[in-house]
């Protein structure tokens, strides 16, 4: 796997010190412990590289470093990752322990960045009509501030899964910037919703072998500085291709969703609702 080293601004092979475990160290918030959307974002980047890091055999140890005094505050975030399905940290530390780390995950630029780790990815940042710390439900939060992205589409529910947040994040390289607005929830939110009704459809019919090609790119995208671009559209795809074998859908739809984690299972065998 290769990523954007920011120190240099070119793609640096990812090699672990220790052979099958990559460490990695995500660190987030402001001096004076305010935390943003952007802090999502760089925990997001650390559990999609997770994710796709253990499919590929290698074990992935992340921890978390916060302002030094924020341990608390860092809890609102936490949360919000978790309404997410973001994996929690294994270690909660302070700016400046980056301990053992094979890399930095970072949502704005580090200070010293030379001496940090052997590489260091700087996630892009995250603009949006959300102001101050992360709190509470993060998503309702930014579907009712929204006040420039116009009204929402679709069904009410549907822009505040959490995960709608998730997927317009994953819509865009990790490095570039990007800038949340009501209808960019709205629209991931429906489109998760059906995927998942997809899912649970294509459920009952006899297993099939995955598309191979699909995976593959998806994967390779995944392994190229974390680009999850082509395994969205690969998705959507599968959503549009009723030409595929109804098991080969659902297998390359949970393959995908496995670094993805959309919870495209979810509504298996819940029936009409």
């Amino acid at each position: 796997m290769r990523i954007v080293d920011a120190r240099t601004g070119e793609r640096a092979e990812l090699r672990p010190r220790r052979v099958g475990l990559l460490r990695v160290t995500v660190v987030v918030g402001e001096r004076d412990g305010r935390f943003d959307l952007g802090d999502l974002r760089a925990l997001l980047a650390g559990d999609v590289l997770a994710r796709t890091c253990e499919t590929q055999g290698l074990q992935v140890f992340t921890g978390l470093a916060v302002p030094d005094g924020a341990q608390e505050q860092a809890g609102a975030l936490l949360k919000a990752a978790e309404e997410m399905g973001i994996h929690p940290p294994g270690r909660l530390s302070a700016h400046g322990d980056a301990g053992t780390a094979d890399l930095v995950i970072a949502g704005r630029p580090q200070p010293g960045s030379d001496a940090v780790a052997p590489a260091l990815l700087v996630t892009g940042p995250v603009s949006g009509p959300v102001a101050g710390p992360v709190a509470g439900s993060v998503v309702g939060s930014v579907v009712e501030e929204a006040s420039d992205g116009g009204p929402a589409s679709g069904s009410p529910g549907s822009a505040r899964d959490p995960f709608a947040l998730r997927l317009v994040l994953l819509e865009h390289a990790v490095t570039d910037p990007v800038r949340i607005t009501a209808a960019a929830l709205a629209d991931a939110g429906e489109r998760i919703a059906r995927w998942r009704a997809l899912v649970a459809d294509l459920a009952g019919a006899p297993s099939g072998p995955l598309d191979a090609d699909m995976v593959q790119a998806g994967f390779d995208g995944l392994d190229e500085n974390l680009d999850a671009r082509v395994a969205v559209r690969a998705l959507q795809a599968l959503d549009e291709r009723s030409d595929l074998a109804a098991g080969t859908r659902f297998e390359t739809c949970l393959r995908l969703d496995q670094v993805l984690a959309l919870e495209l299972a979810r509504d298996i065998g819940r029936g009409p609702r």
